[in-house]
């Protein structure tokens, strides 16, 4: 509800002074809460026009970027490098996040790379008791395209009072019972690290 208020106010162009000491909240949480809403505030128009610039910089390298079946692999490894389940913890395949993009991202270069059997993909949440259980799932279900029978029992927590994050939508794991394919995925990601540090496979 503060949140709500908060980012009604912001809306209305009410400084953030004036919300700070309305509520007790720093400039920064508030600035966190609102990083999305458009603004008429000087600094913040020249601090967006040199994010835009920079980053479309940063576009320009991937303007012309295919992935073919090979890279998707080594992307796929990579990523998993990351931000993957490693052994002892486990010895399947098991990559856990809340952003949206990056299970996606990792969840379609998996299956361009790796070809796995989709009945196979398995999908466990982690969400907190003041969401929809239904409703979260159906979401997960249709943005990764997967039967929401392939959906493990989910884990559930309560929220931090103190953190909020805006249109949070639990912490997805994409889970596939193959050991064999989680050696390759390891492999792979350790002869990358191999080429790299110890053979000058750069430059």
């Amino acid at each position: 509800d503060i949140v709500r208020k908060v980012r009604n106010l912001k809306s209305q162009g009410v400084a953030t002074k004036e919300i700070t000491n309305k509520f007790g909240i720093n400039r920064e949480t508030i600035s966190r809460w609102c990083f999305d809403m458009a603004s008429t505030n000087a600094n913040h128009l020249r601090s967006q026009k040199i994010k835009d610039k920079n980053k479309r910089k940063g576009e320009k390298h991937i303007s012309d970027f295919n992935v073919d079946k090979n890279l998707a692999k080594i992307i796929t490894a990579l990523i998993y490098w990351c931000e993957g389940y490693k052994y002892p913890k486990c010895n399947c395949i098991g990559f856990a996040n809340s952003d949206v993009n990056l299970i996606k991202t990792f969840l379609k270069l998996f299956r361009v790379g790796f070809s796995p059997k989709e009945d196979k993909i398995k999908v466990h949440l982690q969400i907190h008791d003041t969401h929809d259980r239904n409703e979260i799932t159906r979401f997960w279900s249709k943005t990764l395209s997967i039967s929401e029978n392939q959906f493990q029992k989910p884990t559930i927590t309560k929220p931090l009072l103190k953190m909020k994050r805006m249109d949070y939508k639990g912490t997805c794991t994409i889970r596939y019972y193959d050991v064999n394919l989680y050696q390759e995925i390891t492999g792979i990601y350790e002869a990358f690290f191999r080429k790299i540090l110890e053979r000058g496979g750069v430059g």
